[in-house]
């Protein structure tokens, strides 16, 4: 579950040298108190809102979540209009992100009790922090600029992990990077259906950077800055479901019941900023 780190932290907390001060002598270890509580405290809140919020807007059949269909693709739920199924799934989806915040946190704090989470002091003898232990950022993850922003903001320590090993050996090779997620999770046919169309988006959203944003304003408060996010979070919202269902008939029928219209909606992105020319540099004045 994470968070993963290299051996070489885990070495520091059990060994005692990540207390080492600039000179090399040991100094007093920080206290952890809150470190160790506030993400504790933290876990309990996502635990609350996954009971509350995930049993209010359930994804699977709670009767028989195995083996019944998921409520997001029987008839009666298909009467609904279409965007109340978006939204349904969406808070659906919320909730269940509160189960992987909770655990993340709490083991967050869990970490911090025996320093495994805590960074060392800096050239003036100065804590550095505690993001060692940090898997998730919750806000940057549910309001993201961008798909890139958003990836590096879930399961933090494994993204590094699969940006360092895979993407990086195989030189920016994404297919391989969700490949390797996909396979790591495990066999269920809709990781894979998950995986195997994120790259889609996350062409469009580079194709995005290079060619539209030149031509806006950066902040994310402007008008495009809010258009990104919702684009952003409402199209990562529809590929997940294959990922939550986990069965590959009940993932693409969740994908049908939505007309497919993040598959279809790329599609049509990806070739629009293909051929779009990008925008000429400014040139720097003298």
């Amino acid at each position: 579950a994470g968070p993963s780190n290299e051996y070489a932290v885990y070495r520091g907390a059990v060994e005692g040298t990540v207390f080492k001060g600039p000179d090399g002598n040991m100094k007093k270890p920080p206290s952890n108190l809150f470190p160790t509580l506030w993400p504790f405290v933290q876990s309990l809140v996502f635990m609350a809102l996954f009971l509350v919020i995930g049993g209010a807007y359930p994804l699977l059949d709670p009767a028989d979540p195995q083996h019944n269909d998921p409520i997001i693709i029987t008839e009666d739920f298909m009467k609904q209009n279409w965007p109340y199924r978006v939204l349904y799934c969406w808070i659906g989806l919320l909730a269940v992100r509160m189960k992987y915040y909770f655990g993340w946190k709490n083991a967050e704090g869990a970490c911090n009790v025996w320093y495994s989470g805590f960074e060392g002091f800096d050239e003036s003898g100065k804590e550095i922090g505690w993001s060692n232990s940090d898997n998730v950022d919750v806000l940057g993850f549910e309001l993201p600029p961008d798909v890139q922003t958003m990836t590096k903001k879930w399961n933090k320590k494994t993204s590094d992990w699969l940006s360092r090993y895979v993407y990086i050996r195989t030189g920016g090779n994404l297919v391989a990077v969700y490949s390797t997620s996909a396979f790591w999770h495990g066999f269920y046919p809709g990781y894979y259906l998950f995986f195997l169309s994120v790259p889609l988006i996350t062409f469009c959203d580079r194709l995005a950077k290079k060619k539209l944003s030149p031509l806006f304003s950066a902040s994310q408060v402007s008008l495009y800055g809010a258009l990104g996010t919702f684009a952003t979070v409402i199209s990562v919202n529809y590929m997940v479901l294959s990922f939550v269902l986990l069965a590959g008939d009940w993932g693409w029928r969740a994908w049908k019941s939505h007309y497919f219209f993040g598959h279809i909606g790329g599609i049509i992105m990806y070739a629009a900023l293909s051929v779009m020319p990008s925008p000429k540099k400014k040139e720097k004045s003298t």
